[in-house]
C-alpha cells in the first residue's frame, strides 16, 4: 500500500459520512427496509456501504481500485453481510434483476454516464431504483466559501470533474423523474483533519509534490488560524439525495 493511499485511508474518517436521515428518506419514498438488496458501485472505501450494512442490508459493493477495496473488506470486515467485488460500473458482474436498490455516493463522475446505466438497469429488479447521494459543500457559509476558494487555487485538472447536476444526472436517469432531497450536516476538525481533509480530493497536491503541498498547507494554515475555536474549525455540509427510477 502505497504512502499516499494509506495517508488517503487514514483522513477518509475525517471525511463527511452519510447520515441516517438518508434511510428515512428511502423508507417513506420507497418503502426500503433491511430486506432489500443493495448494490454499492463505486463504493470505495466502504463509507455508504456501511450505512445499508448497519441497517441490516445485504450490501455487494463494486469497486475497481484494489486499495480501496482491500481496506473496504478489512474495515466491513464484522459485516457477514457484506460482499466485495472487484468490478466496475459499466460492468458488475452481478445477476440480471437482482439488486432493488442501485446507490452511488461521490464516484458518478467517474462513470460513463450511458453504459453504467444500461449496466445499472440491467441489474436492477423491475421495481428497484437508482439513488446518487454528494456531499456538496455549504456555499452560504463564510468559512466554507474561504475553504473553496483555497481548493480552486491548489487545485489541479479540476476542471475534468463535471458538475453533478440535472442535465448530468438525467444521463443516468435516462431523463425519468427523479426526487431531489437535501439534508445538514457538521464537522469540527483539528488542523491535520482539515489539511487531510483536503488532500483526500484526487484533484489536491499530496507530499510528494513538494512545491505545490507546501503552498496548501500554507494556505490551510491561515484558514485554520483565522476560523478555529478551540483548536478546530467547522465544516457544514449538504448532503444531496438524487432518487428515482431509471428509463427502461
Amino acid at each position: 500500500m502505497t504512502w499516499a493511499f494509506q495517508k488517503h485511508c487514514q483522513v477518509s474518517a475525517s471525511r463527511p459520512g452519510y447520515p441516517d436521515e438518508i434511510l428515512e428518506i428511502l423508507t417513506a419514498e420507497i418503502g426500503f427496509d433491511r430486506t432489500k438488496i443493495v448494490a454499492d458501485i463505486g463504493s470505495g472505501t466502504g463509507l455508504l456501504s456501511k450505512l445499508f450494512l448497519q441497517n441490516g442490508n445485504i450490501v455487494f459493493g463494486v469497486e475497481s481500485n484494489d486499495e480501496m477495496r482491500f481496506f473496504a473488506e478489512k474495515s466491513l470486515a464484522k459485516f457477514p453481510k457484506f460482499a466485495s467485488v472487484n468490478a466496475t460500473a459499466e460492468h458488475t458482474t452481478l445477476g440480471d434483476a437482482t439488486i432493488d436498490l442501485v446507490t452511488v455516493g461521490q464516484a458518478l463522475h467517474w462513470f460513463d454516464p450511458e453504459t453504467a446505466s444500461r449496466e445499472f438497469s440491467r441489474i436492477l429488479k423491475t421495481n428497484g431504483h437508482l439513488c446518487v447521494v454528494y456531499n456538496d459543500r455549504d456555499k452560504n457559509d463564510a468559512f466554507m466559501k474561504d475553504y473553496d476558494h483555497v481548493i480552486r487555487k491548489r487545485a489541479k485538472d479540476r476542471a475534468n470533474v463535471p458538475e453533478v447536476n440535472d442535465h448530468y444526472l438525467s444521463r443516468f436517469f435516462r431523463d425519468a423523474k427523479y426526487s431531489r432531497f437535501q439534508l445538514s450536516s457538521k464537522q469540527l476538525l483539528d488542523f491535520e483533519g482539515l489539511l487531510g481533509r483536503m488532500m483526500s480530493a484526487s484533484y489536491m497536491p499530496s507530499p510528494t509534490d513538494e512545491a505545490r503541498f507546501s503552498a496548501l498547507k500554507q494556505d490551510a494554515g491561515s484558514l485554520f488560524k483565522s476560523y478555529e475555536k478551540m483548536g478546530k474549525v467547522r465544516l457544514v455540509y449538504d448532503t444531496l439525495i438524487f432518487l428515482g427510477r431509471i428509463q427502461k
